[in-house]
């Protein structure tokens, strides 16, 4: 049965979406300072992208898996149906934001990595689909775009504290601090980025809670409600379920991967490869459990493992019924959201070359000083200078990509609304298609550009761009989508995010490295050329008649 919802007013979806504000906070740090961090702590430009794979496997697995779930939860003592789940995810993802940067060593903030991204995807899925539960279609646009202004506000306030705090707070490294033998870590994370991650840990859980205490769920009719209660018959906890799935997941692909490993011990030399490996030993893995799922039925045995992995299941059979439309969404997915994770990972760098003109070369000098200094050797006053004179530079990359990414989603911030009224003029399609453009022409531009002011320039149509890619193609999605998987597709949605950006970890790597002379500009002007495939192929994303956007059914709340 179709709920009729009711039509909320400006406030009622601005609270509702608030606690997006806190989960991008925390993504806008993981855009702009986790790789940096990374090289703080030893990390070289073509282990980067690898090192970033904590993002798109979680995400590839944890939200359709929460998806599936929250679709058939429903808790009155937790608040409802998908506000369990993110308020569970704020808590981890703010814990993981106050320990990050005391990261030790390079593995340990590795570590954490993996941790943040699966509470942040724990808390993104079930957003993205509470806002598509509580809207008619005529607000899904004014809602998802009420949700890109947050995801602008929460990111720009990241990056700008970055920006900020780097000129507040940082201390000159001159006079032997980067060599004080009694500090911890040689290469040690700035102090001010600590300030940065304190107040991102606050404000995901801060705004987190708001939401939740402010917007009450629709609950499920009685008939819903029963049907509710007869699927999580002999079903595990939410927990369980999570954790089962992805123990019998990884169990055997990672077994076979150390493996193989041993019987070719020259993979360990090439960890990318290796983790191809895993990943293809993973596909298959799950294709023969499908099948033998779906073949034995009547086996008791079969028969509870697939209750263990329903959740993937039923996202693996929502794929097979697809909508065309979310075909053709994958294709403009694949491109866009590869040159995105390229842009995260290698804009910094890329400003430590074309803007404080650092090459590889003097990295390779200052990694070589670092390591000697550790090993307890006498390093030269030269030297010292160098690697302080690198260290500074390196800092100000960092305060810099604080304010281009600020600025950029600043600007996000202030069109996300603007672009309802024009959507509902010029259609959905031709805004998304000319804002993917547009940020194209700002990513192939930046590389070029030499006065640190002027770069932000560019950032405005990035911002552009990026306030469409966060909103329209969620409000085009939910409207033909089944109602009652709204939360299994919003999930695949989000896998053809991430399967991008995991092709992106392990393929790059090799790429830049062999092909890119290692040059953090060219990996720039690569994603500026996917940004221009996406929008062409976005050109072919056609509603159907009955769906597509008008003034008459595009309303703005007052």
């Amino acid at each position: 049965m179709k709920i009729t919802k009711p039509r909320l007013n400006f406030w009622q979806i601005w609270n509702m979406n608030v606690g997006f504000f806190g989960i991008q906070f925390s993504f806008g740090l993981q855009q702009t300072a986790v790789s940096p961090i990374f090289s703080f702590l030893g990390a070289h430009h073509d282990e980067l992208p690898l090192l970033n794979l904590a993002g798109p496997v979680t995400g590839l697995l944890i939200q359709p898996i929460i998806g599936a779930i929250s679709d058939k939860t429903w808790s009155p003592k937790w608040s409802g149906r998908r506000k369990p789940f993110f308020l569970i995810g704020a808590i981890l993802a703010s814990l993981c934001l106050f320990a990050f940067p005391f990261s030790p060593e390079l593995w340990f903030a590795v570590g954490l990595l993996w941790i943040l991204d699966a509470g942040n995807n724990t808390a993104m899925e079930p957003y993205r689909a509470f806002v598509g539960d509580k809207l008619p279609d005529s607000q899904l646009t004014f809602g998802y775009q009420m949700q890109s202004l947050f995801v602008g506000a929460g990111i720009t306030l990241a990056n700008l504290s970055l920006f900020m705090f780097q000129h507040w707070f940082s201390t000159p490294v001159e006079g032997g601090g980067l060599f004080d033998a009694s500090a911890e870590s040689v290469s040690s994370i700035p102090t001010w980025v600590y300030y940065s991650f304190f107040l991102g840990a606050l404000a995901s859980i801060g705004t987190v809670m708001w939401s939740v205490w402010k917007t009450p769920e629709i609950p499920p009719s009685p008939e819903e409600l029963d049907e509710i209660k007869e699927l999580n018959k002999n079903t595990p906890a939410p927990i369980i379920q999570i954790l089962s799935v992805l123990f019998v997941i990884f169990s055997v692909p990672l077994a076979l991967g150390y493996l193989v490993g041993g019987v070719y011990p020259a993979l360990w030399d090439n960890i990318n490869l290796w983790v191809i490996v895993v990943l293809v030993f993973a596909f298959f893995w799950l294709y023969m459990l499908y099948k033998i799922i779906k073949r034995n039925t009547g086996n008791p045995t079969i028969k509870k493992l697939g209750e263990t992995l329903n959740p993937l299941l039923e996202a693996a059979e929502a794929i097979g019924v697809m909508p065309g439309f979310l075909w053709k969404l994958a294709a403009v997915y694949l491109f866009q959201w590869y040159a995105l994770f390229v842009y995260w990972q290698f804009m910094p760098p890329m400003l430590r070359s074309s803007l404080y003109g650092i090459t590889n070369e003097d990295n390779e000098r200052f990694e070589s000083i670092m390591s000697s200094f550790r090993e307890g050797a006498q390093i030269s006053a030269e030297d010292m200078t160098f690697a302080e004179q690198i260290q500074s530079l390196a800092e100000q990359a960092l305060g810099h990509a604080g304010l281009m990414n600020g600025t950029y989603n600043f600007v996000t911030m202030l069109v996300a609304l603007a672009l309802v009224p024009i959507a509902s003029r010029i259609g959905s399609k031709l805004v998304y298609v000319l804002c993917l453009f547009l940020t194209g022409i700002a990513m192939l531009s930046m590389p070029f550009i030499t006065d640190k002011w002027l770069l932000l320039a560019p950032m405005v149509l990035f911002g552009i761009g990026w306030a469409a890619m966060m909103g329209i193609p969620y409000a085009m999605v939910s409207k033909v989508i089944p109602e009652e998987r709204r939360g299994v597709y919003m999930g695949i949605v989000n896998m053809m995010i991430v399967i991008p950006m995991l092709i992106q970890t392990v393929s790059f790597g090799p790429i830049i490295k062999n092909w890119m002379n290692n040059s953090a500009i060219n990996a720039i002007l690569f994603g500026g050329i996917f940004f221009i495939i996406a929008g062409l192929l976005a050109m072919r994303l056609n509603l159907p008649k009955d769906k597509v956007d008008s003034e008459l059914d595009t309303e703005i709340p007052e």
